[in-house]
């Protein structure tokens, strides 16, 4: 009897990533293909959703046994403003989460106009990124609009409305939009009426094991996959990782270290009822559980700047960096290149290096640049309430041996960092349908425990003092800078 198998999509804020699973979990197969970010001086990040079309099925295209392929599954970005016409073609670019185009003072406008319950009703407090304020001034996002307008809000979203017909939503990423009542997981009326959005527009909230149709023919022939294999819902990217870092039971921690980052962990509802200081997010499936996040946005992209700036690949810095061995007299950095989202909100703020001196070379100033993301994990762990151990390190900006040493030294906490740690997104994905297919996924492999060297205690609680200083400097003076 043939192997079983299924393909997990994973839709980056950078790239797509195609991975095929065995039945018993293990990866067959990975591909991935680009995705490009428009970025303006005002705070535009917008993506076309026709390249994440193209990207899926370029980076399935690659995948050498997909025809053997089963189901599908989707994870993506959320928070996004997707608007698309009756046929799921999309009317305008995609609004990222991290467009910063509306200023503090038309968000405390806006913000002013929520009802006086808000946060109880969604869980979570007002937050610039959250969608419903975006599309209470929706002219100022999407110019041209038509009586078929639709919106999506996460990436995989507009795929599997392309794919089957069906727009559909999870409830991880519903609830990141300010629309979504949390405890019954639906559409709050109240908030639609606040948007001035009919119902009739959005997504149906379906849990992410959920069929949303199987895919036809003439797609499936393009992409040399079997035709009427079901096609399922999938889940926002932070309930994919949580699932894949196997932190979606309670009292297990993760960070995720990608092109941005967050560290995470799952409650039962009853304890996450509350509006923390957090982002609280609905399990996407079981509905007595949240995932609660705290996300920044700077992480492996400090790394790709820095190479940018300096000339030099990521993997030229990482090996220069490596190569310094034990250095404690190396700038400091705080990895705020384009505002913060978490353990604070503040699209001002910028990044520094502290104690840079004409000595320092490009391999110390990319040391500097782990310490920073190491440092941004611990206070957003810290701020969180969140255990530092044990921690799981999963995403490609925690690939580099030393960033994961550093790390384990700031937080004097043991790393796990599973092997394949760049595909636990997709695998999340495979864990949350493999049951519906009668399959059992094993539990995520640890490639290497990493642990924090105690002679590096009293230095690194000073360089993370130091952080903190320097973290509320730039916020005191960030406005001072515009």
């Amino acid at each position: 009897m043939a192997s079983r198998s299924i393909l997990a999509i994973d839709i980056g804020s950078s790239a797509l990533k195609a991975v095929q699973f065995a039945e018993d979990g293990t990866m067959l197969a990975s591909s991935s293909a680009q995705i490009s970010t428009a970025v303006g001086e005002n705070g535009m990040r917008t993506q076309c959703p026709d390249d994440w079309w193209d990207a899926f099925c370029m980076a399935v295209a690659r995948l050498p046994e997909r025809a053997d392929a089963e189901a599908i599954a989707f994870a993506g970005s959320m928070q996004n403003l997707i608007a698309l016409a009756d046929d799921a073609r999309p009317i305008a670019p995609a609004i990222l989460y991290s467009d910063r185009r509306l200023a503090d003072g038309e968000l405390a406008e806006l913000e002013d106009r929520l009802p006086n319950d808000y946060a109880s009703r969604v869980g979570n407090r007002p937050d610039p990124a959250h969608t419903i304020l975006k599309l209470m001034c929706l002219e100022r996002f999407i110019h041209r609009q038509t009586p078929a307008l639709r919106f999506a809000f996460g990436a995989k979203d507009a795929v599997t409305f392309r794919l089957t017909g069906r727009s559909a939503v999870d409830p991880t990423v519903a609830s990141t939009t300010g629309l979504m009542d949390l405890t019954s997981r639906t559409w709050d009326p109240v908030l639609l009426d606040t948007a001035g959005i009919d119902e009739t527009r959005l997504p149906e909230i379906l849990p992410a094991d959920a069929v949303l149709g199987h895919l036809p023919q003439g797609i499936a022939h393009d992409l040399g996959i079997r035709a009427d294999i079901p096609v399922f819902n999938g889940a926002g990217d932070a309930a994919a990782a949580t699932w894949g870092a196997a932190a979606h039971v309670p009292g297990c921690a993760y960070a995720y270290v990608g092109t941005t980052g967050w560290v995470a962990a799952t409650l039962p509802m009853s304890d996450a009822a509350a509006p923390r200081s957090v982002y609280t997010l609905a399990d996407p499936i079981d509905s007595q559980r949240a995932i609660i996040v705290s996300p920044f946005l700077t992480a492996g992209s400090a790394m790709e700047w820095l190479a940018e700036l300096t000339g030099s690949g990521v993997e030229e810095l990482l090996a220069a960096a490596s190569s310094l061995g034990d250095q404690k007299a190396l700038p400091l950095f705080v990895p705020y290149l384009c505002g913060e989202r978490g353990p604070f909100e503040d699209q001002y703020v910028r990044a520094a290096f502290l104690g840079l001196d004409r000595a320092h070379a490009a391999g110390a100033m990319a040391q500097s640049v782990m310490e920073g993301i190491a440092c941004a994990i611990r206070h957003n762990m810290e701020a969180a309430g969140l255990p530092p151990a044990p921690l799981t390190v999963i995403g490609g900006g925690a690939r580099s041996a030393l960033q994961r040493q550093i790390l384990a030294d700031i937080l004097q906490s043991e790393i796990a960092f599973p092997d394949a740690s760049q595909e636990t997104t997709a695998l999340g994905i495979f864990r949350m349908i493999a049951p519906k297919l009668g399959l059992c996924g094993k539990s995520t492999p640890v490639n290497s425990i990493v642990r924090p060297r105690p002679s590096r205690h009293a230095h690194s609680d000073r360089r993370f003092a130091t952080y903190l200083a320097a973290s509320q400097f730039a916020r005191d003076h960030a406005r001072d800078l515009v």
